[in-house]
């Protein structure tokens, strides 16, 4: 049976629209029938809007959406009860090309979506800010061995605000690195209690100095000598410069750099990989998602928000008529919030009621 679900489709590029879509509604064994309550605004989601990079083939009319949370109204699965409060994750995430998690109702299966159990004591507004960020945040820091010192870059970013609390809650030393002394001055005290985390802001004239400080590295190292200081690894998804000198200055030899995003600028970081012999690795979302014990850990992280010792950010909560507005680089004047918007700390979710 057929039944129809609101949509918010593109139809084509940066025009999003609320549209009815027909979906089947019998259940085969193992599918749920999800009633969506919230899902977020993430970066690859502005390049699908504008049809760009990866999605410059993209068909449309195209329903967006990788991820959300929710309510299950019917259940063929012997492990997901009906009336139990979720949350989903595309296991091929960005590269599904049905997509289509921004709807009022979905049909799921636990071969298509990662399907965790929200804690009862946990809002669901307050998954739908971190489903996605945890789950990378959790790729990202796997290669560590525990008690690892870990700079992130962009740690006021939603999965680098998640990496830095789950990291610090696991043992490792954290570095986090932002830009701007409001950014560097909240995080401080948001993170004061989550264990061994320090804060850099990278817009200040001497942050490398005080960045071999932090991480007890010596201005000018001994290429050969493995016991001179720096830290263990970074978490990067933003590159460019701040990626380069952390490589060159903070690092010990034979670190370990995991690269989620952002560019690398001229031949100076290949040269400090070189010379220090730095692992660089690109974890990714779906890899870490086809994990034996991915579903433990990830509730483990949940669980650990109704404790509040893990504690996502929202940036802004919208509703379906704002969505097209959050993934468009709006003005500064503008009331619209948006994901580009400088300044911006966590996550956007949208509301769908």
């Amino acid at each position: 049976m057929s039944t129809k679900s609101l949509a918010l489709t593109l139809v084509r590029p940066r025009v999003l629209e609320l549209r009815q879509v027909f979906q089947d509604e019998r259940l085969r064994a193992g599918q749920l029938l999800v009633q969506v309550e919230y899902s977020s605004v993430q970066p690859l989601d502005g390049e699908m809007f504008n049809c760009s990079g990866a999605f410059e083939a993209l068909q449309t009319p195209h329903v967006m959406g990788v991820e959300g949370v929710g309510v299950v109204l019917k259940s063929c699965s012997d492990t997901v009860p009906e009336g139990a409060r979720i949350a989903f994750l595309l296991r091929k995430f960005f590269n599904d090309d049905r997509h289509g998690a921004w709807q009022k109702r979905l049909v799921l299966d636990e071969e298509r979506a990662l399907i965790l159990a929200v804690p009862p004591v946990v809002g669901l507004n307050q998954i739908a800010a971190c489903t996605t960020s945890t789950v990378a945040a959790l790729a990202f820091l796997k290669p560590f061995a525990l008690g690892s010192q870990i700079i992130v870059t962009g740690a006021c970013g939603a999965v680098g605000l998640a990496a830095m609390q789950l990291g610090a809650l696991m043992g490792h030393k954290m570095v986090a690195f932002v830009r701007g002394p409001e950014r560097a001055s909240w995080l401080a005290k948001e993170l004061s209690d989550c264990g061994s985390v320090a804060v850099v802001d990278t817009e200040a004239a001497d942050w490398v100095k005080l960045g071999c400080f932090v991480c007890s590295k010596g201005e000018s190292p001994d290429d050969d000598d493995d016991v001179v200081g720096g830290a263990d690894g970074m978490l990067d998804g933003i590159g460019g410069e701040v990626l380069t000198l952390t490589a060159q200055h903070l690092l010990r030899v034979r670190a370990i750099i995991v690269r989620f995003g952002g560019e690398e600028q001229g031949d100076l970081f290949p040269q400090a990989v070189q010379r220090l012999r730095l692992q660089v690795m690109r974890e990714t979302v779906e890899s870490f998602m086809k994990t034996r014990d991915v579903v433990q850990r990830v509730e483990a992280a949940f669980a650990s928000i109704g404790e509040a010792r893990y504690r996502p950010k929202a940036w802004h909560v919208a509703s379906w008529s704002e969505a097209a507005e959050c993934l468009k680089d709006q003005p500064t004047w503008t009331r619209f919030q948006t994901q580009v918007k400088p300044g911006r700390i966590g996550r956007i979710i949208l509301k769908f009621d």
